[in-house]
């Protein structure tokens, strides 16, 4: 399954959210809290992650919001 990722990125004019794999960005804020908070709301909708970045580009905070999986859950132990 395919996930999508959303990035909140500085631009000239505030914050942009952009979904990976696009050239545009899907939404343009003032504040960065707008667009974090924008971008937390989509990536949880669709199961996918969040890439906040700083001014200078590099990545800030990243969270996964992907549904745990019968693969990814921890093993129970027997006794």
């Amino acid at each position: 399954m395919k996930v999508t990722s959303k990035h909140v990125v500085s631009r000239d004019k505030g914050w942009a959210v952009k979904t990976s794999g696009t050239s545009r960005a899907g939404k343009v804020f003032e504040s960065k809290a707008e667009a974090v908070e924008y971008a937390r709301r989509a990536a949880r909708k669709e199961h996918g992650e969040l890439y906040v970045h700083g001014l200078d580009g590099t990545i800030q905070e990243r969270k996964s919001y992907r549904r745990a999986s019968a693969a990814t859950k921890p093993l129970r132990s027997k006794k």
